[in-house]
């Protein structure tokens, strides 16, 4: 079987390590096994676990059987996440050559797409699709197109129970858990040269955490920070030894006489992962109880859980499966002072810390085994191949479908799940199939036809924009006629004076004060014109 993953970002991706060991268990049953991602490629990215091998998005898209070396295209597409730029890619990919469809969840990825951009709910709902297409990367899942996208899948796999409510009913989903590889993260004796290495003191207990900040994450991660420093301020001396992308922004926020006890080492290559695990007295997992932590599943925790260290969590995701104090610790508030005191309590009772840690790793055992957790995905892959139909998959991804919204190709094939219901479809109801599928193209006419005259009514703005735009120009140039007519009154000012001077004239006045106008015959104000004004003579008498 060809199997091909489609991968949000490049190789150096989270999600790349459990691809890796998927693929490795894969190709060691004979499997080929290629990772399509969107843009760079680099050798320095791969990873030990797999010989995966990478191709291009555009590369396949131009020719699928170029993705494997036996010169045939994918038996399954394996989608990891349904995010935009996963979506774009195998619905062109399906228009072309449908194939059946994997789709991966492991994470809450409404909620994710709105904080990113800053969107509450009740704000989301009121943006058109253009609109937030436009704002979001494609390295996000679209919050109006994602669960439509998930609906055409033959399979869904989950990484853990809770994103069961993410798949529609008409789709088939096995919860298939991260896997690790026990071998690599196992149970060791701390190397002190590497503690001394890492500036730990003898008398320090030691909290190793790896995982990359951002603007998620942060807050947990300095919620754990706050929690170091307050366990030295009670004088129990603890450092914390964090590995991860990006350097943390935070540490000025902390009390300063604290903040060396924090120790932020950068990115650590992934082999010398697990000897700086082994350093920790403690494992913590940080986090809130709130949405984005109950549907995710960090794929630290496995790792952490196999090497046989306490691991606190917290009360989400899946914490419903440990049995608190047996093999973890469950926090129920997530703040920095309870994480303080289940670390203090672990620290002086290494009996039980070290029961503790010995349960986990069983738990590991149990539910993380990347043979056992490749084995339930080749259930998927077998169940998706089962519900695969060629002729009524080339009819939901006909040739027009990349030009299409995903809702609407989605109405399609539940159309032809009503006409031909798939083997393992839990829902064997052909008519709520048409009626869900009539509300589909109801909302999607409804949402194009509103968006089409919010389209219309925002050219009309902008054409009126332009129009005032043209109306301050001219009203700039009318303002620059005003000055200029404004100065040359200013000019005539002088003259206006002299002229209302004249006209003040009083000849009556005059004669009286000039009795040798009369004499002459001559006009008194022409008199004053020609003679008077060279005299100095007043046209009229002072106003008292």
């Amino acid at each position: 079987m060809n199997i091909l993953f489609v991968l949000y970002g490049d190789l150096s991706s989270n999600s790349m390590i459990p691809l890796a060991l998927y693929a490795r268990k894969f190709q060691e049953r004979g499997h080929l096994c290629s990772v399509a991602v969107p843009n760079v490629i680099d050798s320095a990215q791969q990873w030990p676990e797999s010989d995966v091998r990478a191709v291009l998005y555009n590369d396949v898209l131009r020719s699928p059987e170029s993705a494997f070396t036996n010169g045939r295209p994918a038996d399954v597409i394996h989608a990891w996440t349904p995010r935009e730029v996963v979506r774009r890619f195998v619905t062109t990919y399906m228009g072309r050559r449908p194939t059946p469809l994997i789709i991966y969840l492991e994470d809450h990825e409404r909620w994710i797409t709105t904080r990113m951009l800053g969107l509450e709910e009740e704000k989301l709902i009121q943006q058109t699709e253009q609109h937030v297409s436009e704002r979001m990367p494609d390295s996000l899942s679209h919050p109006f197109r994602y669960a439509s996208f998930i609906g055409l899948a033959d399979a869904v796999a989950v990484i853990q129970d809770k994103l069961g409510k993410e798949v529609p009913p008409w789709v088939h989903y096995e919860t298939v858990m991260p896997p690790v590889d026990l071998e690599f993260f196992s149970p060791r004796t701390a190397d002190p040269i590497l503690r001394k290495h890492y500036g730990v003191a003898e008398d320090e207990r030691v909290i190793v955490y790896p995982g990359g900040l951002n603007s998620i994450t942060r807050l947990s991660i300095k919620t754990l920070a706050v929690a170091v420093c307050m366990l030295n301020q009670q004088g129990v001396r603890c450092r914390l030894l964090r590995t991860g992308p990006f350097p943390l922004d935070f540490l000025h926020e902390l009390p300063p006489e604290f903040v060396s006890f924090i120790c932020d080492l950068g990115v650590v290559e992934r082999r010398a992962l697990p000897d700086l695990l082994a350093l920790a007295d403690v494992f913590v997992q940080p986090g809130s109880i709130d949405p984005f932590e109950d549907l995710r599943l960090p794929g630290k925790v496995p790792e952490m859980l196999s090497m046989a260290r306490p691991v606190i969590l917290p009360d989400v995701n899946i914490a419903h499966l440990f049995e608190d104090g047996i093999d973890a610790v469950i926090t129920r508030t997530g703040t920095a002072g309870e994480i303080a005191a289940r670390c203090q309590e672990l620290f002086s009772n290494p009996e039980r810390a070290d029961a503790i840690g010995r349960g986990g790793r069983r738990f590991a055992e149990k539910h993380f085994d990347s043979s056992a957790q490749a084995a339930r995905m080749s259930k998927v892959y077998e169940i998706a191949c089962d519900n695969f139909d060629l002729v009524t998959a080339s009819d939901v991804w006909s040739h027009d479908a990349d030009g299409r919204a995903t809702a609407t190709i989605l109405a399609r094939k539940l159309r032809n799940l009503a006409a031909v219901p798939c083997r393992n479809s839990p829902i064997q109801v052909p008519q709520l199939l048409i009626q869900h599928a009539g509300y589909i193209d109801l909302m999607q006419a409804r949402v194009g036809g509103l968006e089409s005259e919010i389209g219309r009514l925002e050219a009309q703005i902008a054409g009126l924009a332009r129009a005032a735009e043209a109306r301050e120009v001219q009203v700039d140039e009318l303002n620059q006629a005003v000055m200029v007519r404004d100065g040359r009154l200013a000019g005539l000012k002088p003259a206006l004076i002299e002229r209302d001077g004249d006209i003040q004239f009083d000849a009556a006045w005059y004669l009286e004060q000039n009795p040798d106008v009369a004499a002459q015959g001559m006009d008194p104000y022409e008199h004053y014109v020609i003679f008077g004004k060279a005299e100095g003579r007043p046209p009229a008498p002072l106003a008292v």
